[in-house]
């Protein structure tokens, strides 16, 4: 395991993260913070992606996140050795940073739409495996594990990587998707610019090719490919099973382009920048694509 670049990955990532915990704007979330901090280190992970906690106008919080990626990329410059730091950007402001040492890559990411959290962040330190093999230790401030599984679970119906619904199977395996997680992820599905009748039932990838590329060897518990298409299988049965009368409408109430807050009871979320960008595309679809919408998503929360 230590000779391979998932390895080397996870090594630079901890190294990087104390130099993003410096700037509070951002809070960690997806594979890095379940496995390196809420969970002791099942797998490796080889990325930061951040969640952008104000909830800013899109101008402000672009500018903002341009900023503190810029500050950060100096930072890794001037306190890790041989790093080079590749921005990606969108126009003129950085919307993504990769760190590159020694033909290693990090990616660091904040998601300039899903702006803001449901629930508040936590302070944490990475778990004592995660201490015990890199001889390193990190703090940073973490997503509630509500925010985090919410948008995991979207994530995972969306791409159906390996990654993500190894992530899934464990919290199947665990906790389960409890009320405050099935609530988080209706956020998530209201914020998607995908339609929530794909989410809910999406078409099945073939996912055999990116399980040999991009996950095997990644893990350090022994799992199979097929355990992770029944984890798929399971993570849709339990959304739609696991959804109360009121989400569902609620849900519907959002597709319908007049949401009714209170079935869902979560404060300052119709605030979400990403949440008003989708009522704004439903409020540009014609009648039409709309009733064939509402209809497509009534058949998939069998209302």
């Amino acid at each position: 395991m230590k000779d391979s670049i998932y390895y080397r990955q996870a090594t630079l990532l901890l190294r990087i993260l104390p130099i993003v915990e410096r700037y509070p704007i951002f809070a960690l979330k997806g594979g890095t913070a379940i496995n390196f901090f809420i969970r002791n280190m099942p797998r490796l992970s080889v990325d930061i992606d951040l969640t952008y906690i104000p909830i800013d106008e899109r101008e402000t919080a672009i500018t903002s996140i341009h900023s503190t990626l810029e500050n950060i990329a100096g930072d890794i410059e001037r306190l890790i050795p041989n790093s080079a730091v590749i921005p990606r950007r969108v126009g003129k402001n950085i919307i993504s940073i990769y760190v590159r040492v020694d033909k290693c890559n990090v990616k660091i990411e904040p998601n300039p739409v899903l702006r803001g959290t449901i629930y508040e962040p936590v302070k944490m330190t990475v778990t004592p495996r995660v201490q015990e093999m890199f001889e390193l230790t990190a703090e940073s401030k973490v997503l509630d594990i509500a925010d985090i599984y919410g948008g995991k679970i979207c994530a995972a119906l969306d791409r159906q990587h390996p990654r993500d619904l190894f992530d899934i199977k464990l919290l199947l395996d665990n906790e389960g998707i409890t009320s405050k997680i099935r609530k988080s992820f209706i956020v998530h599905l209201i914020s998607h610019d995908r339609p929530m009748a794909e989410l809910l039932n999406p078409n099945y990838q073939d996912i055999r090719k990116v399980f040999e590329n991009e996950f095997d060897g990644m893990a350090f518990i022994d799992i199979s490919l097929q355990e992770l298409e029944e984890a798929r299988d399971k993570l849709i049965l339990e959304i739609r099973k696991g959804m109360t009368d009121q989400e569902k409408q609620f849900i519907l109430s959002v597709k319908k382009g007049a949401p009714v807050w209170k079935l869902i009871n979560l404060k300052d979320v119709d605030r979400f920048p990403a949440v008003q960008w989708k009522f704004l595309n439903i409020s540009k679809m014609d009648r039409k694509k709309i009733k064939a919408a509402i209809d497509k998503l009534e058949y998939c929360l069998s209302l």
